[in-house]
C-alpha cells in the first residue's frame, strides 16, 4: 500500500516538473510600443477653393504593408519589422487619415471625407500603397512612400487622372522616434504633391465642363 502511494506521489511530482519545464519553452509575448503618425502641418492654400468634395479611400496594399508593424528593408529584397514597435493602425489607414487631414488643412476643396464614412462625394481618390518603409542604402537610411493614386468620377466610374507619387526622407536618427518623425515628413511631402496635382486636375476638369 505504501509502495503504491509512493509511486503515485512520484508520478505527481514528475508530472508537475514536466509542466513547469514545458511552460518555459514558450516565448514571452513581445512588448510593443505603439506609435501614431504625427499630424500634418499644411498651410492653407492661397488659391480659390474648388467647389468639389473629395472622398479619400483606404489605399490597397500587400499583406506586409497592410499590418500595423513598422517595415524596414535592411538589404536587397529582404523585409523586416522594427522589434518592439508598431503603428497605432495599419499603414494604409494611417496614411489615408494623414492625407485627409492634410487636404482639409490646405482648404483646396469644399469638403474632404474618407471611406470610413458613408458620405457621397463629387470625386473619389483610390490608390495602391506600394512602399511605406525604411530603406537602408549606402548613403544612409531613409523613409520611402510610394503611392499610385487615381481620381475617379463616382457616377461614371471613369478614371479622370492617375499618377504615381514617391516621397523620401532621410533619417536624422535611427532611433524609433527618429524613424516616426521621418515617416511624418515623408507623408507631408507626399500630401503636398497630391494636393497640388489634385487641384490642377480638378480645375482642368471644371473648366472643360464649363462649371
Amino acid at each position: 500500500m505504501k509502495q503504491s502511494h509512493r509511486k503515485l506521489l512520484t508520478g505527481a511530482v514528475l508530472s508537475s516538473t514536466f509542466w513547469l519545464t514545458a511552460c518555459t519553452v514558450f516565448p514571452e509575448a513581445e512588448s510593443l510600443k505603439v506609435y501614431q503618425l504625427p499630424a500634418p502641418g499644411m498651410s492653407a492654400s492661397a488659391n480659390t477653393v474648388l467647389p468639389l468634395s473629395l472622398r479619400i479611400g483606404t489605399p490597397r496594399a500587400g499583406s506586409v504593408l497592410s499590418s500595423p508593424r513598422i517595415v524596414v528593408n535592411p538589404r536587397g529584397n529582404e523585409l523586416q519589422n522594427y522589434k518592439g514597435a508598431r503603428w497605432s493602425d495599419p499603414a494604409p489607414a494611417l496614411l489615408r487619415d494623414h492625407l485627409a487631414q492634410a487636404f482639409e488643412q490646405s482648404g483646396a476643396l469644399m469638403a474632404v471625407s474618407t471611406d470610413e464614412n458613408s458620405f457621397s462625394a463629387d470625386i473619389h481618390m483610390s490608390s495602391d500603397l506600394r512602399r511605406f518603409q525604411v530603406i537602408y542604402a549606402d548613403a544612409g537610411p531613409f523613409v520611402v512612400i510610394e503611392l499610385n493614386a487615381r481620381l475617379i468620377d463616382p457616377s461614371s466610374r471613369n478614371i479622370l487622372a492617375s499618377r504615381t507619387f514617391i516621397a523620401q526622407q532621410p533619417l536624422a536618427s535611427e532611433a524609433i522616434t527618429g524613424v516616426v518623425d521621418a515617416f511624418k515628413q515623408a507623408s507631408d511631402a507626399l500630401a503636398v504633391q497630391l494636393i497640388e496635382w489634385t487641384g490642377q486636375k480638378l480645375s482642368s476638369q471644371l473648366m472643360s465642363s464649363g462649371e
